[in-house]
């Protein structure tokens, strides 16, 4: 039992602290799918929601997993092709920023070595009560 920190500590760009180490753990048994299809421009509704969703230049991605029904119905939801691993470090060489980029998702666009957002009042709150 206890607080999940983690999405707040992801989100807060930062604010909250730097990541001095990260842990990866694998969960098995799960389903998955990385697909793209040509952007035609907004992000479309989907069911379920994809975990990842961006647009790279002219291609939408998305990247869903869990279990092998959900996963079949994203597949069915989306459409596209399967999408290859993609090597984005070369746009960011110094890092990921928000700011007008190659890559958006439905929050903003990324540039690289763009500063973090402006941080939301509500995180502003959360790093207050916790000392910050």
């Amino acid at each position: 039992q206890g607080y999940d920190l983690v999405r707040p500590f992801v989100g807060s760009f930062g604010l909250l602290g730097r990541t001095l180490e990260a842990v990866f753990r694998l969960r098995p048994g799960r389903a998955s799918a990385f697909l793209k299809r040509p952007w035609t421009g907004g992000f479309p509704p989907f069911h379920p929601l994809p975990r990842f969703l961006f647009r790279l230049w002219d291609e939408l991605y998305a990247f869903h997993f869990g279990p092998e029904g959900e996963v079949a119905r994203f597949r069915e939801a989306f459409g596209g092709e399967e999408a290859g691993p993609l090597d984005l470090r070369p746009l960011f060489p110094r890092g990921m920023g928000v700011g007008e980029g190659p890559l958006e998702d439905p929050r903003f666009s990324w540039a690289d070595g763009a500063p973090p957002p402006p941080v939301p009042p509500a995180f502003r709150r959360l790093v207050e009560a916790l000392g910050g």
